[in-house]
Formats: C-alpha cells, structure tokens, sequence
C-alpha cells in the first residue's frame, strides 16, 4: 500500500467519503461510477487500492458534508487567491478568523479552503468572485497537492496535516450570502446574446455551440454520444475529448451520472481505436 491508501483510510475512519481516481489522472477510473462510489468503508477502499495501488483519490463533498473554497492561481490575468485577500482584509478580522481551517495547497499555486456544509446549496460550483469558486459536488485530489509526473499527475501527502472533522470550520454566513447572489445573477449567455452573430458560422463553430447547448432528460445519451464522435473525428486528444465531454454533460437537464457518461466515453474510443 502507498501513501494515498493511508490518506483514503485516514478520511475514511473520519466518516468522510472517496472514490478512487484513475492513476496519474483526475479522471474517474473507467467501469466505475465516479463520485457515486463514494464510500467510508474500509474494505472496499483496500480492495480498490490492491486492484491498483496507484488510483489517485476524490471526495465526494456533498455526501460528506463539506464545502471547498476552490483560489485558482493560473495565470498573470486572474488570481483567485490575490481577489479573495483582498476582500477578506477589507472586511476585518472577523472574516479574516474564517481563513482558520483545514487548507490545501494545489498544483498552481491555489488554495483549496475546506469548511463543514451547513446549508444546501445544490451541487454545482458557484463562482464567487473572480479566480474563487465554491464547491460543494466533489473535489477531486483529497490532499489536492499535486506533483506533476511525465503528463499525469501524482498526489504528494508527505508532511500534510489530515483532512477531518476537528479542523474544518462551518462554512461562514458570508461565503452563503456570496453563493446565493452569485447563483441570482447566473445567466445563460444565449439569453442575453440571443440574436447575435458576428459572422459566417464554419464547423468549429457550430461544434462549439454544441458543446454548450445541453439536452433535456430523453435526449442526453444521443447528443454527448453524437458530440464525443465528432470531437474525436477532429483528432482531440482523448484527455480533451473526455474533459470537454464532461463539460458538455453540466448543461444537460439534469446531467447524467457519471458512469453513464464514462460508458459513453468508452464506447466511443474504442471505436476511435482506443482502450
């Protein structure tokens, strides 16, 4: 067993829920049914990591009940954890004493801030401010410091306090009343731009627009299968094609499970020569 076996054994004896990721990735590993396989229990987390003892690691945030504060750093243009600083410091240190809970680092120089989820605030991420979002469906590298190794990625737990229950704080009022707005003022940008075009629409355009447009309920399994042929006919790499295939599935009426999708995704590769 390796460090990210101990990690998973350690949240769990906490009560708090993983589910397995596919090694070096932040993909959920194919077969299974992603954060729908969040578990505690002990021995079906050891029989995953003595199927593959480098499965990286997620949290189901909603079943466990948490919340993160997700600060992306990636790049000169947007800095997540510079914007929140800032208004946490302008607003005393009231919030600044909110900042006193479990914390993360993550690849790019973010943050992820961990809190206890006292409200229901569905299973979306919100964006708060710009570079801050709030998560509150799954987080996907629990610890979420990752070292980058030949194109994956590898969790890195040396040294790191352990995620549990005694040092996360309930999320704040503040950080509610901040989602809440942000979900009042979410709009779908088709609402607003309805009518416009500003040219002769090609292939890649209307591939785009695919890609956002959703499905309701009847629908979903025959436009993510159509788009994924079309994204792989084009030559995406199949990380991209799965990510965006993801992305896709958000904005069907309501999304489908991810093993659903996963079947999908794997239908399709292999009819594209995969494995």
């Amino acid at each position: 067993m390796n460090n990210t076996f101990n990690v998973a054994q350690s949240l769990a004896e906490n009560g708090i829920k993983v589910y397995p990721l596919s090694a070096g990735s932040k993909i959920p590993v194919q077969g299974s049914h992603g954060e729908h396989d969040a578990t505690d229990d002990l021995d079906t987390i050891k029989k995953w990591f003595n199927y593959n003892h480098n499965f990286n690691l997620a949290i189901n945030l909603q079943v466990s009940g948490l919340a993160v504060v997700d600060l992306d750093n990636h790049s000169n243009e947007t800095n997540g954890v510079q914007n929140y600083s800032k208004y946490i410091r302008n607003r005393g240190n009231g919030y600044v004493d909110t900042l006193k809970t479990y914390t993360e680092l993550t690849p790019r120089n973010g943050l992820h801030i961990f809190y206890k989820l006292n409200h229901d605030l569905g299973n979306k991420d919100i964006q708060l401010m710009p570079g801050v979002e709030l998560l509150t469906g799954k987080v996907v590298i629990a610890p979420s410091f990752i070292a980058k190794f030949n194109k994956g990625y590898r969790a890195e737990y040396q040294g790191f306090q352990l995620l549990s229950y005694d040092n996360v704080q309930p999320l704040p009022e503040w950080i509610i009343e901040l989602a809440e707005e942000a979900q009042k003022r979410t709009v779908k940008p088709a609402t607003v731009y309805e009518n416009y075009q500003p040219g002769q629409k090609r292939w890649t355009g209307h591939l785009l627009d695919d890609l956002v447009q959703g499905a309701n309920e009847g629908d979903r399994n025959n436009y993510l299968t159509k788009l994924t042929g079309k994204m792989f006919r084009v030559g995406a790499d199949s990380k991209t094609v799965y990510n965006l295939l993801s992305f896709a599935n958000s904005n069907c009426e309501p999304p489908l499970p991810d093993h659903e999708v996963n079947s999908i995704f794997g239908s399709i590769l292999k009819k594209n020569g995969g494995r």
